[in-house]
């Protein structure tokens, strides 16, 4: 894929930055074809990660699938709601990460900076684990090849997703060598403001890295184990921690906002409500995070309180005559124009290194790293001193083995990740409801009235999109159902 100047220049204006010089100020031929320089396609780079992860990953379906909000009054588009998918579904994600994110980043990686390198490694594993987690088997090893140069591969096969897992953590370790390789010839500080995420700061990629090489090992601990590695990682490793985030802040200004904002905006509007599912619990907990990831009821009943309402109901009770102002909303922590794009946060780190140490025995302590993770997530709340609720309602302590250790870990993640994670949940949902306690299908979650599926059965993979199935028909697996578990998940 060729690299225009004034195609990344113009994406770079509307979507990601403030630029006082327009278009007509520049003296391009029209007739030349400039390669982008480095910086440039960083930014960009960035920029379309940003808007996958919140339009594409966080919003619909997955924060409706995590059930952290149902569809509220006034619309007729519910089919994500009743488990409803089609191909097409999936085809904007699937040309955005491949066509946008990863073809930039595939550039990058043949960069004369190692920095720049080392970057476009790291954003690539994140990119590919995305599409991992949600489709399995994926053009890897082939893909990104349809240059001359490259072999000209525009019909790319599907690698194996317990493969692709490898891969990555191979890229990882790729990307710290290519830090190293940066300090010793001066090149780590050739990146700059044009990395929107940690401002060319290599030892905060290197955090991010870690992190991220972490999340991987982690996500096949039910079927594939990695103790070993884990235990070497946390010993050796440095982590995103109190006050590192992975994240693209937003000005919140007209046309530069945070995507899943804009895009809902631009429609219909943020017209979800709170799921039950979700507020029962923290209900239970008596957890104080409730009146901070939720907006109260403006009218009605229940006015000046969280008022939800069960997954899938305003889809069953037509017609549905209450006011949408009865019911809660999101909050602005959850949703805002100048709410940031977080890829990873340091209190999902910490639930990793919690559960990492309860199943093997790391350098870290199981509870102290839990109530870390709960702590800095009251933090990004302003929710407080979390220390009673960690020790009334959490109570760690009392847990009687690991499945009791585990849950109580997976529950507080899952909370966690509600208002800006909110795809990281679903994972968190899919993984951690495993055959000795299953904690969400069997528990926490419900069963939309409406839906498609049996009776207690949930969507555990999205569809391949009709367009991937088209033109790449010779390599392209079967379609599967939503019910069809990851490599990860069982």
């Amino acid at each position: 894929m060729k690299h225009i100047f004034k195609t990344i220049f113009a994406f770079s204006l509307v979507l990601l930055m403030s630029c006082e010089e327009s278009l007509t100020d520049l003296t391009l031929d029209k007739d030349d074809v400039i390669a982008a320089n480095d910086s440039e396609v960083l930014t960009s780079a960035q920029g379309y990660l940003a808007i996958i992860q919140d339009v594409d990953l966080n919003e619909t379906p997955s924060f409706l699938w995590a059930q952290y909000y149902t569809w509220g009054i006034g619309v007729s588009i519910g089919n994500n709601e009743r488990y409803v998918s089609e191909p097409d579904d999936f085809n904007g994600v699937w040309r955005r990460m491949y066509t946008n994110a990863l073809a930039d980043l595939k550039y990058l990686s043949n960069s004369e900076s190692a920095a720049y390198r080392g970057v476009s490694k790291i954003l690539m594993a994140y990119g590919f684990q995305a599409l991992v987690d949600h489709f399995g088997d994926v053009p890897y090893s082939q893909a990104l090849n349809g240059e001359i140069a490259d072999g000209s591969i525009t019909n790319p096969e599907f690698d194996d997703a317990a493969t692709i897992y490898e891969g990555l953590i191979i890229s990882l370790d790729a990307a710290l060598d290519d830090f190293d390789d940066a300090v010793l010839i001066g090149q780590d500080g050739d990146i700059g403001a044009d990395d929107l995420i940690f401002a060319g700061d290599l030892g905060q990629w290197r955090k991010f890295a870690n992190s991220l090489k972490l999340r991987i090992l982690m996500r096949t601990s039910e079927v594939d184990p990695k103790g070993t590695e884990i235990v070497d990682l946390i010993a050796t490793g440095t982590f995103l921690e109190d006050g590192d985030l992975a994240e693209l802040a937003w000005p919140g200004i007209t046309g530069n906002e945070n995507p899943m904002y804009a895009t809902q905006m631009s429609g219909v509007g943020d017209f979800y409500f709170p799921s039950s599912a979700t507020t029962d619990v923290l209900e239970s907990m008596n957890d104080p995070r409730l009146a901070l990831l939720y907006a109260p009821a403006t009218s009605g009943p229940e006015i000046g309180n969280i008022r939800a309402i069960c997954q899938g109901c305003v889809d069953r009770d037509v017609p549905f005559t209450a006011a949408a102002s009865d019911y809660s909303g999101s909050s602005a922590y959850a949703n805002g124009p100048a709410v940031s794009t977080i890829f990873m946060s340091p209190w999902e780190v910490w639930f990793l290194r919690a559960e990492a140490d309860a199943r093997y025995n790391t350098a870290d302590d199981a509870a102290t790293a839990l109530a870390t993770g709960i702590q800095l997530n009251f933090d990004a709340l302003g929710a407080g001193d979390a220390t009673t609720y960690i020790n009334t309602e959490v109570d760690y302590a009392s847990a009687a083995d690991l499945d009791e250790r585990l849950d109580i870990i997976a529950i507080q993640a899952w909370i966690s990740m509600n208002g800006t994670q909110e795809d990281e949940g679903w994972s968190v949902m899919r993984r951690m409801d495993r055959p000795a306690s299953r904690l969400f299908t069997q528990g926490i979650m419900q069963t939309p009235p409406l839906s498609v599926l049996a009776a207690g059965a949930h969507p555990a993979a999205w569809l391949y999109p009709a367009e991937e199935l088209s033109f790449n028909s010779s390599n392209a697996p079967s379609q599967r159902k939503l019910t069809d578990k990851l490599f990860w998940d069982n």
